[in-house]
C-alpha cells in the first residue's frame, strides 16, 4: 500500500519539479556542482559562519560623512570586506585547523563563537560593533604598530586606524591579532 501510494502520488510530483528545474537548465548545474546547489534544497545546511554572514552584522561607529575619518574607515571597512572574501576564497575544503586563518576562526576571535546563531531572534539581534581608533599614536607616543583589540563579550572591535593604511599592512596586522591575541581580554 505504500509503496502503492509513493508510486502514485510522489512520483508525478518529483517529474513536475524535474521539469521545472529543466527549464532553467539547473538539473545540469546540481550534477557539475552539487555541494554549492545543496544549500537551496536541504534545510540547515547553511550552519557555517560565511563572510557575508560576518558582514551583514557588523555595526561600524562611523565620523561624519565627508570628513578625512570617514574615508579612512570606510577604506579600513573595505580591507576587512576584502580580507575575509580572500580567506574565504582560498580556503582549502580539507585545510587543518589552525593552520591559516579562515572565517569561522574570524568569528570566534571577534565574538568568542564560531557559528551562527540558531534563532532567528537571535540573529537579528547579534551586532558586531567596530570602533575606529584614529588616536593611538597620542595614547601612546613612539610606537610603530597596535594591533587591534577585540571585546569578545560586548562583541565589539577596535581598530588602529594609524597602522592600516593599506590592505597589505591591515592583513598582516588582522591575521598577526588573530594569530596570537586573546578574544576575551576586555570586558
Amino acid at each position: 500500500a505504500i509503496v502503492l501510494h509513493v508510486t502514485t502520488k510522489r512520483t508525478p510530483m518529483l517529474q513536475q519539479m524535474r521539469e521545472g528545474l529543466e527549464v532553467y537548465n539547473l538539473i545540469k548545474v546540481m550534477q557539475i556542482k552539487p555541494n554549492e546547489c545543496r544549500n537551496l534544497f536541504v534545510v540547515g545546511a547553511d550552519d557555517k559562519v560565511d563572510s557575508h554572514y560576518v558582514l551583514s552584522h557588523l555595526a561600524p561607529e562611523m565620523s561624519p560623512d565627508g570628513s578625512t575619518k570617514h574615508v579612512k574607515e570606510s577604506k579600513i571597512l573595505e580591507y576587512f570586506q576584502d580580507f575575509l572574501l580572500e580567506i574565504e576564497d582560498t580556503q582549502p575544503e580539507n585545510e587543518v585547523e589552525g593552520e591559516t586563518p579562515s572565517v569561522p576562526m574570524v568569528m570566534q576571535w571577534m565574538t568568542g563563537q564560531a557559528h551562527r546563531h540558531l534563532l532567528v531572534s537571535e540573529r537579528q539581534k547579534f551586532k558586531i560593533a567596530i570602533v575606529f581608533d584614529h588616536n593611538c599614536l597620542e595614547h601612546m607616543p613612539g610606537h610603530t604598530v597596535c594591533y587591534p583589540v577585540v571585546s569578545a563579550c560586548t562583541n565589539t572591535v577596535t581598530l588602529p586606524t594609524a597602522h592600516l593604511g593599506d590592505y597589505e599592512s591591515f592583513k598582516t596586522n588582522l591575521q598577526t591579532a588573530i594569530k596570537y591575541g586573546a578574544s576575551f581580554d576586555r570586558l
